[in-house]
């Protein structure tokens, strides 16, 4: 039990890493390791999860927000149906089996996978009908960045990234992210709003999990401590690394995974 303590802190720490890097939750890669490392069931791996990205994007936000990376205004408008839907996705676990829960867990990895490795990949499209906002604002190194808001595309895709995180135990930020630079939003400015989006779509997806029973305490307490250690590495790393080559080396590991678990879950391999 404290070997596996010791390597969930050391699992939290690089997923924190990465997750702050690319601009997710890290749930994609915290489930399968709560799974087949840890042993918990789907649903209980989905719950933890979304309750550890809690506090990665807790770290990670506080440290975008010094270097004053954040949209609010779009930020605000991913939040609202984000969080709406995020409950509603995981009240929907009750009702699906954790065979299914897997299946769909591990589908949404080949997307992200694939995603990852063919960046050009039309997973998000985007929506320029409607009324817009231009925003505007002056980061850490003085450098001014505009940004036109487009209020139908931000919340449409917020309430999707939402129900896939409620219901998955993903951060959301894998659809966020797409939708903010399609939008026109800077990379680096979409990663930074993108962590603090997931913060508040974690909160209240947190809760509910909480109120199904779908949460593992201790697990959280150690993946928790070594995210936010790890959040705060990456934020710091963040203008150094090569983020195609990071994002290709995790695709390549999310479609070994979703094929592992799809088999696994056919009855094709024990």
């Amino acid at each position: 039990m404290v070997l596996e303590y010791l390597v969930g802190l050391l699992l939290g720490v690089i997923i924190g890493i990465i997750a702050t890097l690319i601009g997710v939750g890290g749930g994609f890669l915290y489930v399968p390791c709560l799974i087949y490392i840890c042993g918990l069931e789907p649903r209980i791996a989905i719950g933890t999860s979304i309750s550890i990205i809690l506090f990665t994007t807790l770290s990670g936000s506080i440290a975008y927000l010094r270097q004053k990376r954040v949209f609010f205004r779009s930020a605000l408008c991913l939040i609202v149906p984000s969080m709406i839907f995020s409950v509603l996705g995981a009240w929907s676990t009750i009702y699906i089996s954790d065979r299914l829960l897997a299946i769909i867990f591990s589908l949404v990895l080949l997307v992200i996978g694939i995603k990852m490795i063919v960046p050009t990949l039309p997973i998000v499209s985007p929506i320029t009908h409607g009324p817009y906002h231009d925003e505007s604002l002056r980061d850490f190194s003085s450098m001014n960045v505009k940004n036109r808001l487009y209020y139908f595309h931000t919340s449409a895709w917020g309430a999707i990234a939402g129900f896939m995180s409620g219901l998955t135990g993903i951060g959301g930020g894998i659809i966020n992210v797409p939708a903010l630079v399609i939008g026109g939003m800077p990379v680096h400015f979409a990663i930074a709003t993108s962590t603090a989006v997931i913060l508040f779509t974690s909160i209240s997806a947190t809760f509910t999990h909480m109120r199904l029973g779908n949460i593992s305490l201790p697990h959280v307490a150690v993946f928790s401590a070594g995210a936010i250690v790890g959040a705060q590495i990456g934020a710091r790393i963040a203008p150094g690394v090569n983020s195609d080559k990071l994002k290709s080396a995790i695709g390549i590991l999310l479609l070994l995974t979703s094929v592992s678990v799809l088999l696994q879950n056919s009855g094709l391999i024990p």
